[in-house]
């Protein structure tokens, strides 16, 4: 195989996946393959070298866990690059497979295409180009590990929410299309009441329509929206509801639909209502006795001008000790006023460290969500990219082939004239 002295480069591998990466290279060639090898093994992680096919065999049984990307000549003895890369494809069709051949190659070219080849090396190999494909290849495929890794996360955190919280999903005009089993024992609907339904079956009339209008304009933009809701169960009673609703996009970043989870306030709600409306009680009876204590100061007063001093002297020491009373009535309930703030303050602190953690874990289910489909899309041009890539070359080797087809009518034709002028004059009239 011939390569090329390229041995200066402008591509920087200090950054890249290479560096991180284990290759699996074969060249038959023993002075090109260890000149490659020796610039391989400055660029990757780690390099197995093997000389042929069955070499290449080998390495990858014993090394399959540490491999990320294959490099293989395909003329080799023994064992040619299309019969080693037949041997992968049995374990692992996935794992990208790189070959070095000549562009005539047609057979081999259309053989490796069906062996998922990853990329082909077009004789003699230009180094630095090569560290190129090899690098984007890679990192193509890290992504979309990345993306397999962040669909089971985000299918975890789906498992959890479901198992956590009220659960829904809706198409874009909001008619239900999924409600898990808490959304149902909440709501009181079966679930095959609320499949088909519109979301708003269980919206209440005391929450103002501006609310809803919000909402939609928010997910409608592809963020995310939360809020406390009021909603009407079947049987007309209420229940308030902690929600988070945000949009499900596809694999071109399009919203295919909207997706909302809830927790349950309801308990919350009507404890917070009892001790406000207990605290404004404390608060009014306070009032009240601090009114009454002033007009009983005042007539005791007024009454004690009145009369003698022996008389005086009764209503001043019945008067202290009634204040004394009152005052001592009213400390308490500033105390309960304080105790019952504190109580309220507390539930609701408690009620906002869930809705926290429980918000925490929305946005990143949203965030995996978004970046998934972002990788996706970069995996996807990347795959529109080499398949356009093949579909040119397979029309320049169909066109080359075509061009060899004809010389070799040509060929043929002028044979067929040398035989007919060998019959007519014979070897001496050839030479002649």
């Amino acid at each position: 195989m011939a390569t090329s002295n390229q041995t200066n480069t402008n591509f920087s591998v200090e950054d890249s996946i290479l560096k991180r990466s284990t290759l699996l290279y074969l060249e038959d060639d023993e002075t090109i393959g260890q000149e490659t090898f020796s610039i391989f093994e400055k660029v990757f992680g780690k390099v197995y070298f093997g000389k042929d096919g069955q070499e290449g065999i080998d390495l990858y049984n014993n090394h399959k866990n540490e491999i990320d990307i294959i490099l293989t000549d395909i003329n080799m003895p023994n064992v040619n690059g299309l019969e080693f890369m037949s041997e992968v494809r049995k374990l692992d069709f996935e794992i990208p497979v790189l070959i070095i051949t000549a562009f005539n190659d047609v057979n081999i070219l259309t053989r490796a295409i069906k062996l998922n080849v990853a990329d082909y090396i077009v004789k003699p190999m230009q180094l630095n180009s090569t560290l190129k494909i090899l690098n984007k290849i890679l990192t193509n495929r890290h992504n979309q590990k990345l993306v397999l890794k962040q669909q089971n996360e985000l299918q975890i955190y789906k498992e959890i929410l479901d198992r956590e919280n009220l659960v829904s999903e809706t198409d874009l005009k909001g008619y239900i299309t999924y409600a898990n089993d808490i959304f149902c024992k909440v709501s009181g609907y079966t679930k095959e009441e609320l499949i088909g339904a519109n979301h708003n079956i269980v919206r209440h009339p005391d929450v103002s329509p501006k609310v809803y209008e919000q909402m939609w304009q928010t997910i409608q933009n592809g963020n995310i929206w939360k809020g406390k809701i009021k909603n009407k169960a079947k049987d007309g009673s209420a229940y308030y509801v902690k929600a988070t609703v945000f949009p499900v996009l596809d694999e071109d970043g399009n919203i295919e639909k909207y997706m909302a989870s809830r927790f349950v306030v309801t308990e919350d709600e009507e404890e917070k209502h009892k001790l406000k409306k207990f605290i404004m009680k404390q608060k009014s009876d306070q009032i009240k006795h601090e009114k009454q204590l002033k007009e009983e100061f005042d007539d005791a007063v007024h009454f004690a001008k009145m009369q003698k001093d022996e008389q005086v002297a009764k209503f001043i020491h019945e008067l202290n000790e009634q204040i004394k009373s009152l005052r001592t009535k009213n400390a308490d309930n500033k105390g309960r006023i304080i105790s019952l703030e504190n109580k309220l303050k507390e539930a609701l602190d408690k009620n906002d460290d869930l809705q926290k953690g429980y918000q925490i874990r929305i946005e990143k289910l949203h965030k995996t969500s978004v970046l998934a489909v972002e990788n996706y899309q970069k995996i996807k041009k990347r795959s529109d990219i080499i398949s356009e890539k093949y579909e040119k070359a397979q029309e320049g080797i169909k066109t080359f082939q075509g061009y060899i087809d004809e010389y070799r009518e040509k060929i043929k034709n002028l044979e067929d004239v040398i035989a007919a002028y060998e019959d007519k004059f014979g070897q001496l009239g050839r030479l002649k």
